[in-house]
């Protein structure tokens, strides 16, 4: 195996990176989920199987071969985006391969461990309601019926994204419509729960990883009836607003979004944050920030249902300043991050702004 035959020629394997932590410095194989720690050696030996290199009959090339960092052949990537998306991809798949035992075996066994991994983890149970401390105000109460008067289908065939708003008000019993029926506890129990099971968080109308509804919702206030402007934080469980910013930004909204300005002629917006702390105590697995954005996803698509139904247009955006819209929130570094933002106003609902349409009607057609 230790010879310098062209057969002996090793390629280093595409998916690592280095990380230098607490004066270590770490290999790290993401497709695998496997962690080295390594010398300035290592790290000169590993250079050179990134060009290919003969493998030697040194302990320090086979510690490496024995790592299985090493491959026979060189990959080609087909990969078109940066190596920081191709560290999540990867980096979020199942490590390992299927193993069959059986459905009534495996079933009976994962029931039982899952409950007692809950078990092992409800004595430091993150708090379910985030409570920011902010002035309280009190919201209208919510009237269903006025999301019961249009159709399913016709909510959905007339949902579209918007980018030409007229900047008019917006109802504050509307907005309080909307915030409970996409972020609302629906304090309804499910009768199939066991009497002696314990149930962590509640019930949104849009599906939560692991039930823990780890998506927090603030309100960007532009120009609503009866609200002051500045950004609210809604609480979920309580159906209030709780202030964290008063009267207008340093900038006006759409300066925040990457200068998609059209957004300044909203009536409000709602941004959409993930408590990463919440994931983090049930999922200690990476891959949990794949289930975190589809949380923000479902909520994203009733949010946009609801603001349709209530004849308003919205609008959505992952396009964001993200430091200055977490420090405009005040959310804990790290633990707490914004995700997605969705705005909602009166307008011709067109998904081409004003400026772009005059900009087509600019073109001369042949």
């Amino acid at each position: 195996m230790l010879n310098n035959q062209e057969n002996n020629r090793f390629w280093l394997e595409d998916h690592h990176f280095l990380k230098i932590d607490k004066g270590k410095l770490i290999f790290w194989n993401y497709k695998s989920h496997e962690q080295f720690e390594i010398t300035p050696r290592h790290a000169s030996r590993l250079i050179d199987f990134s060009k290919g290199s003969f493998l030697k009959n040194t302990s320090l090339d086979r510690e490496i071969f024995n790592s299985a960092v090493i491959v026979k052949k060189k990959h080609e990537s087909h990969w078109g985006w940066d190596w920081l998306a191709h560290i999540y991809h990867y980096g979020t798949c199942h490590p390992s391969p299927p193993e069959f035992r059986g459905f009534e075996k495996t079933n009976s066994e994962n029931a039982k461990s899952y409950i007692e991994y809950c078990a092992s983890i409800a004595h430091n149970e993150p708090e379910i309601d985030v409570i920011r401390g902010g002035k309280i105000f009190n919201l209208p109460d919510p009237n269903i019926d006025s999301f019961k008067s249009i159709s399913l289908w016709d909510t959905l065939i007339n949902r579209r994204t918007c980018r030409d708003f007229n900047g008019s008000s917006a109802e504050l019993s509307d907005l309080s419509d909307i915030l409970f029926a996409t972020f609302g506890d629906q304090c309804s129990p499910d009768p199939t729960t066991p009497l002696n099971a314990k149930v962590h968080g509640y019930r949104r109308t849009s599906p939560s990883t692991g039930g823990l509804q780890c998506t927090e919702p603030y309100l960007w206030a532009i120009n609503i009836n009866g609200l002051p402007s500045g950004i609210y934080h809604y609480l979920s469980r309580r159906h209030k607003l709780e202030n964290v910013l008063q009267g207008n930004a340093k900038y006006p909204i759409g300066t925040y979004l990457c200068n998609q300005n059209w957004a300044n002629d909203l009536a409000f917006a709602i941004i959409m944050t993930c408590r990463m702390d919440k994931l983090w105590w049930k999922y200690p697995h990476s891959r949990a920030y794949r289930p975190m954005l589809m949380d923000v996803g479902h909520l994203s698509q009733t949010l946009n249902m609801c603001i349709t139904a209530k004849g308003l247009h919205p609008w959505i955006t992952g396009y964001f300043h993200d430091k200055d819209i977490s420090e405009l929130l005040s959310c804990p570094h790290e633990k707490e991050e914004p995700m997605l933002i969705v705005g909602a106003g009166s307008g011709s609902g067109s998904s081409f702004s004003r400026e772009s349409r005059n900009e087509f009607n600019k073109i001369q057609i042949s």
